[in-house]
């Protein structure tokens, strides 16, 4: 693939960026979009273009019928971007030198993906972990199943090695488990990812490692409001943001502490524009494209004092241009080393697969419901595992489709287990690992005292511990080791165990209507749900981790 001239100039000015003033100075990479569809970041005919403001644009992807997404490698030198050479392609993802080298494909064979991010350098080779090499995140499709609301194909989180890993080449790693749908990613400078989620009518934000473990919750969501394309403003310590009504990604400006995301919010546009990917400059300020009433998206830097744009960086009225970001250097996150292969809690024939969980106490919320329940009510916890349908059963789910239900209407459900809950609200569980499941909490009777309404997974061969079930997280727990721990005696759960603990499964739904009868029977009032209300499927899917392996060439 040649390359335009631009780059041969644009080389020698990187060399003199250090020193150069940024700004309106700086080069930037951006997306233009067709300006015929309103708020599209990326579609059939989408290119990346270069802005230099001493030598004008540039088209830098003249062979893809599509490209968009880009993101700037740490050291200002190349950019990741999604792209396809002939418009019946999915969308894979490349790396385009801005040295005169052509664009290298790092993705294949996993349906469309999108969104990529330049990761830290990190290593998987223990016990030294000495070779690091450069990592991306990105989204794809690669489940092939349906999110849960059945409104198209299951997004997922995904990270892949830049260079190869000495003696194993290319992993590829699924790193989040969630059945509505993840998108617009990004990595904060303490290693974290951030990235949006779709759960039960919502989109709320939430953290992983980026190898997809200790998943937390960022921001809460709102019946009817997305957040997404956050960006870290560095020295800042707070996070910007795009607040839209759903399913519009285009709105306004907010801006949230990373010292208490749950709380400190704060709207940073008043002006009746709407805005779309915002991204820090190198002096702290912000990037934004920006379109007010039928006009075309144009980049702007934003005008804190005057809540609105402020001086016009470019703006093409044939197209939306959007995802503008800097070429120039910028600070590397924080690498954090994963331990998910090589440091596994079990050492269990037939379970390496599994992870641990660990619940302080159930009674740890800050949901009213669970509040009112008695000490010592709780004796079991339930585990419920959800399995998306396949898109070919996206018109019949969508016919009756409401994405608020729970469990949600295009997901089947099957019971993994149930562990005892102690006295002081402890439970201690291995359980099938890269699957998202829910908790109910049962009475003696087993039935049903409070639900879960979100995904939750335990990463293969990784550990971790839960304060109690929505609990507040600005507060820390009292230092105590629980009953569950004492005992050291973990349940397993999700697939046979060497304790010979076989999975419950109820295998069709009449089977489920009639347990819920007997359940329920000698009772004046149906109040409580005993078993979920979805089919189950095959027995044998209990045994997979995820749809794809963990590890995949892909080049």
């Amino acid at each position: 693939m040649k390359c335009p001239p631009f780059f041969l100039i644009f080389t020698l000015l990187l060399g003199l960026l250090p020193g150069s003033v940024v700004g309106l100075e700086t080069p930037i990479v951006f997306t233009q979009a067709p300006a015929h569809k309103r708020g599209e970041l990326c579609g059939d005919g989408s290119r990346l273009v270069v802005f230099d403001p001493a030598n004008g644009p540039t088209v830098i992807t003249p062979e893809f019928s599509s490209a968009c997404d880009p993101d700037v490698s740490f050291d200002g030198r190349r950019v990741l971007f999604a792209g396809k050479s002939e418009p019946a392609d999915p969308f894979n993802i490349f790396e385009l030198g801005l040295d005169g080298e052509p664009a290298r494909q790092l993705t294949r064979d996993m349906g469309d993906c999108r969104e990529p991010l330049y990761l830290p350098k990190a290593s998987v080779t223990a016990p030294l972990f000495d070779d690091l090499v450069p990592w991306m995140a990105f989204t794809s499709t690669a489940h092939g199943g349906l999110n849960e609301g059945g409104g198209g194909p299951l997004t997922s989180l995904y990270v892949t090695n830049l260079d190869p890993i000495k003696g194993r080449g290319t992993v590829v790693w699924r790193t989040t488990y969630g059945l509505g749908g993840d998108f617009s990613p990004t990595v904060l400078l303490d290693g974290r990812v951030l990235f949006s989620s779709h759960q039960a009518g919502q989109v709320k934000m939430m953290t992983v490692t980026w190898a997809g473990d200790n998943l937390n919750l960022f921001r809460p969501g709102k019946s009817e409001n997305v957040q997404s394309m956050a960006c870290e403003i560095p020295g800042e310590r707070s996070v910007v943001l795009v607040e839209s009504h759903a399913p519009s990604r285009e709105g306004r400006l907010a801006e949230v502490s990373l010292r208490r995301p749950l709380h400190l919010h704060e709207i940073l546009s008043t002006d009746t524009g709407r805005y779309l990917t915002p991204h820090p400059t190198s002096d702290g300020r912000i990037l934004v494209s920006y379109a007010n009433g039928a006009t075309d998206y144009g980049i702007y830097l934003f005008d804190r004092e005057a809540s609105t744009v402020g001086t016009t960086i470019f703006d093409d009225p044939d197209w939306n241009d959007v995802d503008a970001i800097e070429l120039a250097p910028h600070p590397e996150p924080l690498a954090r080393i994963p331990m998910l292969e090589f440091a596994s809690v079990l050492d269990i024939e037939g379970f390496e697969d599994a992870g641990q969980l660990h619940c302080m106490s159930v009674y740890d919320s800050d949901q009213e419901a669970i509040q009112k329940l008695e000490p010592g009510s709780v004796k079991w916890a339930r585990f419920i595992q959800g399995v998306p349908l396949s898109i070919e059963d996206q018109e019949r789910c969508r016919s009756t489709a409401d994405e608020r239900d729970w469990p949600p209407p295009c997901v089947e459900t099957r019971i993994l287990g149930e562990a005892p809950v102690e006295k002081d609200g402890s439970f201690f569980v291995n359980i099938t690992g890269n699957i998202p499941f829910f908790i109910e909490l049962l009475d003696k009777d087993r039935k049903t005292l409070h639900s879960m309404e979100s995904w939750i997974w335990i990463r293969s061969k990784s550990q971790r511990g839960c304060i109690g079930c929505h609990e507040n997280k600005e507060l820390s727990p009292q230092n105590r080791a629980t009953d569950a721990l004492i005992k050291m005696q973990p349940t397993f759960v999700g697939t046979e165990s060497p304790a010979t603990e076989e999975p419950r499964l109820i295998s069709s739904h009449a089977q489920q209507e009639n347990s819920h009868k007997k359940a329920q029977k000698g009772t004046k009032k149906e109040t409580q749900r005993d078993i979920p209300r979805n089919p189950v499927v095959a027995p044998e899917l209990l045994r997979k981790s995820s749809s794809t392996t963990d590890e995949e060439p892909q080049r």
